[in-house]
């Protein structure tokens, strides 16, 4: 499966997924799906900040897995919406909800998913 098939995917195990995303290593958005203007909420240059965070941090999870284990997830919450970022492989898969939606069974959902795939491939769009 390819990353636009998997982001696709991804959208449409919840309704309360407003967008998902594919980003490389370099900080660049792959492959994306939404449900909803992104914009409305991250304004300008906003987003490529989010992207170029999302791969910083969770590269990071490299000096810290010896000591903690493998990195999950990470939940950012802000006053309007919350990102979920998921390291998968040398890529982080972002997730866009409402601010107001509970993130437990979602993620639960996400890495069920996730985890029933054979063949994802991300590098191809």
């Amino acid at each position: 499966m390819n990353a636009g098939q998997f982001t696709k995917n991804v959208l449409n195990l919840d309704d309360n997924i407003l967008f998902t995303g594919i980003v490389e290593k370099s900080g660049h958005l792959s492959s994306s799906n939404n449900r909803a203007n992104v914009d409305e909420y991250l304004k300008g240059r906003n987003l490529e900040m989010i992207y170029s965070q999302s791969i910083y941090v969770t590269d990071l999870r490299k000096m810290l897995s010896p000591s903690f284990g493998n990195l999950n997830s990470i939940i950012y919450v802000y006053e309007t919406l919350k990102i979920l970022l998921f390291p998968i492989k040398d890529h982080v898969l972002l997730v866009f909800i409402d601010k107001n939606i509970e993130t437990d069974n979602l993620i639960k959902k996400i890495y069920e998913y996730k985890d029933s795939l054979n063949n994802l491939d991300l590098y191809s769009i």
